[in-house]
């Protein structure tokens, strides 16, 4: 019989080594047709910050339309300022698409981490990620720094050090998670996508728990090419799935 649960991401038990409990909700990677809710909101929000329509497969936890108002006015707030105040999870996850921009500027001497992996496995695809968690809130504080310095610098690891250029302030975007986006991500991330969550700079994903902390970013973009790779899995599971259903369609006929 055909099973959705072609895929499986492994590993996902030693994200929380040293952690008192699991932080945030995982996803079971199950078929959803239309994608799930869980938790209640309103979605009376600004335009930019209101909640969409989900894919199919994912699993989405609504906050309130409260937290998520007051972590973005808070989010905003700390990203157009040049010291930051913004509250930090006990567990930051910098995830696969930040971990690796972290890795290739240098910017992981500054901080302690423990740092660890998992895989994703599709079909005969497998695909391996590699994340960090800060050790301690000062390592969190500068790790969420070096995220920080770039999104209100574009250019400040590529452009001279010191230069007018590295130095520049860029326009700052923030605004919910797309649908297409969340299409791409559901499938490599081993998280459920949970509230209050934003996009920065239509790159950076930014991901908050219940008191309004940053708990996990991330970056969208990383995982297009991945996704580019699952697109065959997914269009011949798609394929065996109709054959089947036709196959079932006839056998009740008959």
């Amino acid at each position: 019989m055909l099973n959705f649960k072609f895929l499986a991401i492994l590993g996902i038990t030693s994200m929380f080594v040293g952690c008192a409990s699991m932080p945030r909700e995982l996803s079971d990677h199950k078929e959803i047709p239309g994608g799930e809710y869980s938790g209640s909101a309103q979605n009376n929000r600004p335009e930019e910050i209101k909640y969409q329509k989900l894919p199919d497969n994912m699993q989405y936890v609504l906050a309130s339309d409260s937290l998520v108002i007051a972590t973005y006015n808070k989010l905003k707030e700390d990203l157009a300022v040049e010291e930051s105040n913004l509250p930090i999870a006990k567990y930051l996850f910098l995830m696969p698409g930040t971990w690796e921009k972290i890795d290739q500027t240098g910017q992981n001497e500054f901080f302690n981490k423990r740092k660890n992996t998992f895989t994703f496995k599709a079909g005969d695809e497998k695909f391996k990620f590699k994340y960090a968690i800060p050790k301690t809130a000062k390592s969190a504080r500068k790790a969420w720094e070096g995220v920080r310095q770039e999104i209100r610098r574009p250019a400040f690891y590529t452009a001279p050090a010191g230069s007018e250029e590295a130095n520049a302030l860029g326009e700052i975007t923030i605004r919910t998670i797309s649908t297409a986006e969340m299409e791409t991500i559901v499938w490599f991330s081993p998280f459920k996508m949970v509230e209050p969550l934003f996009i920065v700079n239509d790159t950076y994903m930014l991901g908050f728990n219940k008191q309004g902390e940053l708990e996990v970013i991330d970056e969208v973009p990383y995982y297009l090419p991945f996704y580019e790779r699952l697109k065959p899995i997914i269009a011949e599971y798609e394929h065996q799935k109709k054959l089947m259903e036709e196959q079932q369609a006839q056998q009740k006929k008959k």
